[in-house]
């Protein structure tokens, strides 16, 4: 059976009860909270489709948290969205280690999203005749590129032959939105011009060169969306009242971390990004799957005499901050908290994302050194009976 559509309009609130009727049915199971929202579903257009409801995630927030970069400069509150207990908590304690300790300096590196198409050719040959002949005409590829995009600019590319397949790694900068949809279409127009000038036996708009939302190596050295990097110097005696630990401890602990990474093959070197990326994500309206290359970031940490340096590089944080999911009510006003909304904000964003994040790598390891891992669990996460509504209610 399919389930019920609206042909008229699928976003009606007719539509979505007769879906939830249909579920509840199907399942056996009584379908209430995902009804209840005071957001107007007709909101969700182009950003989902066969709506049942809202998925509800609890939003914090922690701060202030001090940012000394170019775009974002200030005091800022940042919003995360998690069910993770301990987590908001501990970002919190990183972000007042931050601040006491001057702020995070913040520095946006590079800006530029990717789209690889691959060309087959006749023969190795070909494929080397088909390099230079790009090389000759990216002025004109460009030209076609950007005339499907107001904002898109085609900033330069690269090739990597593989016999008589040419995988061609567009970058491309896309103003303020995170522009897979803008390159997609560019790209799409400059192949169709390349196979109409060059003799190639076929083609496609992705090779998978691009790695969009995955891992890999090539994002973290050559930079997939915002690459930016942050640091800090924390000085003993904060260290010591609010981290409860010393610089040399982190620094020692951090070392065999190293080694432990190492050991297992991580890609990335790094406590927890992945939470903080995701909670952000979540809270403000970003492509959810493009944690898997946002969160792949390396952490450092050195002892400096008694103070502590703490360092971060995210080489492939893919955000936006206009277009996607960031328009949506609650996800536009979390992105309006740290004054992120809209056109020329991203940048900003992205140096508040950077902040955020390493005051949480702060507080991870320093849990860790001291003993305090398990004990925040206990008392602000799942672990807590109180916390668990369903043994209230048996």
């Amino acid at each position: 059976m399919k389930l019920p559509k609206d042909r008229k309009n699928n976003y009606s609130e007719n539509a979505i009860k007769d879906r939830i009727s249909f579920l509840s049915k199907r399942s056996g199971c009584s379908i209430r909270y995902l009804q209840s929202s005071i957001i107007d579903t007709e909101l969700t257009r182009g950003n989902i489709e066969n709506i049942i409801g809202f998925s509800q995630v609890p939003v914090g927030a922690v701060g202030p948290l001090k940012v000394n970069g170019k775009y974002a400069n200030g005091d800022f509150y940042v919003p995360l969205s998690t069910s993770e207990g301990a987590l908001i908590s501990s970002y919190n304690r990183g972000a007042r280690v931050v601040s006491l300790s001057g702020g995070a300096n913040v520095v946006l590196v590079k800006d530029s999203i990717q789209r690889a198409p691959f060309f087959e050719l006749e023969n190795v040959f070909k494929s080397g005749e088909f390099v230079e002949w790009i090389n000759k005409n990216f002025n004109k590829l460009r030209e076609v590129a950007e005339s499907t995009t107001d904002h898109g600019k085609l900033l330069d590319y690269s090739t990597y032959i593989q016999g008589k397949i040419v995988f061609l790694r567009l970058s491309f900068s896309t103003g303020d939105a995170m522009g897979m949809n803008m390159i997609s279409k560019a790209s799409e127009k400059l192949c169709a011009y390349i196979s109409e000038n060059f003799p190639v036996v076929r083609w496609a708009i992705e090779s998978n060169m691009a790695v969009d939302k995955k891992p890999a190596h090539i994002n973290s050295i050559l930079g997939r969306g915002k690459t930016v990097t942050a640091d800090v110097l924390i000085k003993e005696h904060v260290i010591s009242r609010f981290l409860r630990t010393t610089a040399e401890e982190i620094d020692k602990t951090y070392r065999q971390m190293v080694m432990g990474d190492l050991l297992a093959g991580v890609l990335g070197m790094n406590g927890h990004i992945a939470n903080g990326v995701a909670a952000l994500f979540l809270a403000c309206g970003q492509d959810l799957a493009n944690i898997s290359e946002s969160c792949v970031g390396y952490s450092y940490a050195e002892a400096m005499g008694k103070d502590l340096y703490v360092s971060l590089n995210l080489p492939s944080l893919v955000v936006g901050t206009v277009g996607g999911g960031v328009s949506l009510p609650t996800q536009r006003e979390c992105l309006e908290i740290i004054g992120c909304y809209g056109r020329g904000k991203s940048k900003k964003f992205a140096e508040i994302v950077a902040a955020t994040i390493l005051a949480g790598e702060i507080s991870l390891i320093s849990a860790i050194v001291a003993g305090d891992f398990i004990k925040a669990h206990e008392r602000y996460g799942r672990n807590n009976p109180l916390s668990d509504p369903g043994k209230n209610q048996t």
